[in-house]
């Protein structure tokens, strides 16, 4: 019976560390603002596990908002945007830049992980990047200054 218990612990413990050495997705942000919490897309993303790795190359961020059907959530001119992860990023490694109308992006300056929304009105589209000791990942969202 011991022996029975000890390879059935084995068996458990062995299952739990291939599922949790293994799982290739990167952590995904929690965007607030307003009180609100803002819906993410996932973006391209490089991330290794303990036996294999894979890298997703994903469609452009606009592409992205229009493929999941995200709806930009409604906030004020220069609110405060807070992005955060359940698993720190490296030190340094979180970007945010503005996609432009004409499919060029400009940087979004974060200041410890706060981005200040444009002051003018309209739909604007972000993309998010961090690194990882695993990984990087991209992120996606949209909002609407009124």
């Amino acid at each position: 019976m011991k022996k029975i218990l000890i390879s059935l612990l084995a068996v458990v413990v062995l299952v739990g560390g291939i599922y949790f050495g293994s799982n290739l997705k990167p952590p995904k942000p929690t965007i607030t603002i307003e009180n609100n919490t803002v819906k993410v897309a996932q973006g391209s993303y490089c991330w290794r596990g303990l036996i294999n790795a894979q890298c997703v190359d994903m469609i452009s961020p606009p592409d992205i908002i229009k493929h999941h059907e995200l709806k930009p959530v409604i906030v004020s001119p220069e609110a405060k945007l807070k992005i955060e992860f359940n698993r720190k990023p490296l030190e340094n490694t979180l970007n945010a830049s503005l996609w432009l109308s004409n499919g060029e992006t400009e940087n979004a300056p974060l200041n410890d992980n706060v981005l200040v929304v444009p002051k003018e009105k309209g739909v604007y589209i972000y993309s998010v990047s961090a690194n990882w000791e695993k990984g990087s990942s991209g992120y996606v969202f949209v909002i609407e200054v009124k």
